[in-house]
């Protein structure tokens, strides 16, 4: 079972074309920490040392604790259903957070 989540190579603004934002995507067994920055940001901190990837930039700092605890919650509905999963999202809204379960069949 693969969890695969979707995270940001760079900072972006909500004004950014999707087309040219760059993500990629990380399991979600590799996540040591789901933080937040303090202000809008939404990190997560995986196994390779120092290796931090930016999740999210929400409004504001109430929305980014939502955005991350409803991250946590996909992952966890994914883990309950077993199988393999890639989560996505929008990366400033938690309603666009979506999980498919993959291969499709």
């Amino acid at each position: 079972m693969t969890i695969m989540l979707q995270v940001f190579e760079q900072v972006y603004s909500p004004t950014t074309p999707w087309q040219h934002r760059k993500i990629a995507f990380i399991d979600a067994d590799h996540i040591v920490a789901m933080r937040l920055d303090g202000q809008s940001g939404v990190w997560l901190d995986v196994t390779k040392q120092g290796e931090s990837h930016r999740l999210a930039t929400t409004r504001s700092a109430a929305e980014a604790c939502y955005f991350l605890l409803s991250v946590f919650g996909k992952i966890a509905e994914c883990q309950q259903k077993g199988g393999s999963w890639i989560i996505g999202h929008d990366g400033f809204d938690a309603a666009t957070i979506h999980a498919a379960k993959f291969p499709l069949s």
